[in-house]
């Protein structure tokens, strides 16, 4: 039996668990990781943006862990751990495919978007191959001195004077861990959520969808096949590969993300209920004779993820009513998700551990500390809120492509002033995505309505958007001769 007396316990090693380790480890505390898996092992939720890697930029100097910094942009990436899988990620590049039919590219690129988030590649954001990333932070834990015990299961945990206990089982080894502080950093494993019986919020959330997806290697690039197909690659602002490359129809998306080693993350996010007496092999066949252009490069690519498997999932989206209590949090990874349209989901967990080490570093055993989590929760549910009208309004614009357009502007208007914002140091938002703004939230609700309305029409949607998001709109965004083309202007 062994007896651990921890500040604070974190249930769950993925890069989150372990950056908010080391974070609580520079601030003196006593972490303990544990986590029910063992590293390395295939993970999605892959795709870095701008916010997220000044975030990581500014823990590796606040924080004193110099090693951080590299990892924050591609080009330093790989100067520095050639050894790490990455991929890279100028911005995000978007083709609207119409079922039955091959993609046939408009002169206009009216069914196209490209939105760039880098200059070039030295200062690129990264796809992040989570089984090198997450193991490496896993090790720099354990570097720094941090306690960490894999394949261990944890049992019910009691609440005690002063905190919490809890015991767990690791092979043959018993263990009891004492915490004043529990993170639930354990993503859809909902430790907290079970242990606390918090409430399922899912039924508030607009967005529906499901997963279909693997790790592929030899699929070849898109941008060649659309210049067959009679696209102009050079109108692009970026090569649209060199991003997170959405194949969106009406129904659902398909994602890729290319890494340096030759794999490719793919899979569908899909709207459609659960088939019955579908295997995931057929299911994906079905959807490859749908959308042939998506089809041509999968004929030679192979399937090299769990065991040749296809993954499926039932519905992605879940929420807890509350994320945050006097002497606990989930991260919000682990009190929600949506769906991984956008990108949103790695950079909104950073702001929440960036969130919670700071009312470590300000308010540890003092009462603020109460009211400082109570407000962690408030802005969490307003941010997952704001992200669920996005997706679902995005969802919902997959049949008229030019709607869709003007739902992503909510997503991009504020993720490139935040960028801004933290670039300058000045007036950083205290929501991920501004998300907390009474008049942006009114704005969104507003812009979702007229969405459901048949008889407002996409052009209107676009100037009721551009109107709303003028406030923050940095990137010259719903401009008029644009054309779907946006360049970095940061």
């Amino acid at each position: 039996m062994m007896d651990l007396d921890a500040d604070v316990l974190i249930v769950g090693a993925g890069f989150a668990g372990s950056l908010t380790a080391l974070l609580a480890q520079q601030l003196g505390l006593r972490p303990v990781l544990v986590d029910r898996g063992a590293h390395p092992r295939f993970v999605i939720g892959e795709s870095t943006t701008p916010i997220a890697n000044l975030i990581l930029e500014s823990f590796a100097g606040r924080f004193a862990l110099p090693w951080l910094t590299p990892l924050a942009t591609y080009g330093s990436w790989k100067r520095t751990h050639p050894e790490l899988v990455c991929g890279l990620k100028r911005g995000f590049s978007y083709f609207k495919h119409e079922a039955g039919r091959p993609f046939v590219p408009q002169a206009d690129h009216a069914n196209e978007l490209l939105v760039a988030a880098s200059h070039g590649p030295d200062d690129a954001d990264t796809h992040w191959l989570r089984a090198d990333f997450d193991a490496y932070l896993a090790q720099q834990a354990v570097a720094a001195g941090v306690p960490y015990f894999d394949r261990t299961a944890l049992g019910p945990l009691t609440e005690r004077a002063g905190g919490w206990t809890v015991t767990g089982e690791r092979g043959d080894e018993q263990l009891t861990i004492a915490a004043t502080f529990v993170v639930d950093a354990s993503g859809d494993g909902g430790y907290l959520a079970r242990q606390l019986a918090l409430p399922d919020a899912r039924s508030t959330l607009r967005t529906w969808s499901r997963g279909l997806f693997g790790h592929f290697v030899d699929l070849p690039k898109w941008e060649p096949q659309y210049q067959g197909l009679g696209g102009v690659p050079e109108d692009h602002p970026f090569p649209c590969d060199a991003a997170a490359l959405h194949h969106v129809f009406d129904g659902g998306w398909m994602w890729q993300l290319r890494f340096d080693n030759g794999v490719t993350s793919a899979g569908f996010s899909l709207q459609s209920p659960l088939p019955e007496d579908v295997s995931p092999a057929d299911e994906w066949r079905r959807l490859m004779h749908r959308l042939p252009s998506v089809a041509e490069p999968f004929a030679s690519a192979k399937l090299i993820s769990n065991g040749g498997e296809l993954i499926r999932t039932g519905r992605l989206q879940r929420r807890v009513g509350r994320a945050a209590g006097p002497n606990w949090a989930l991260l919000p990874s682990a009190a929600g998700f949506i769906d991984a349209l956008h990108s949103t989901g790695i950079a909104h967990t950073l702001v929440g551990i960036e969130r919670l080490a700071g009312l470590w570093e300000r308010h540890w055993n003092t009462p603020e500390l109460a009211a400082g989590l109570a407000e962690y929760d408030r802005l969490f549910q307003a941010e997952i809120e704001f992200i669920d009208a996005v997706v679902a309004g995005s969802f919902r614009g997959f049949r008229e492509f030019t709607k869709m357009v003007a739902m992503t502007m909510f997503y991009f208007a504020t993720a490139i002033w935040s960028e801004h914002r933290r670039r300058s140091g000045t007036d950083v938002p205290r929501a991920f995505l501004c998300a907390d703004d009474p008049g942006l939230r009114g704005a969104l609700e507003q812009a979702y309505a007229r969405l459901e309305d048949s008889t407002v029409s996409a052009a209107a949607l676009t100037d009721f958007v551009a109107n709303a998001i003028r406030p923050f709109n940095l990137g010259g965004l719903c401009g008029a001769g644009k054309q779907n083309m946006y360049p970095y202007l940061g």
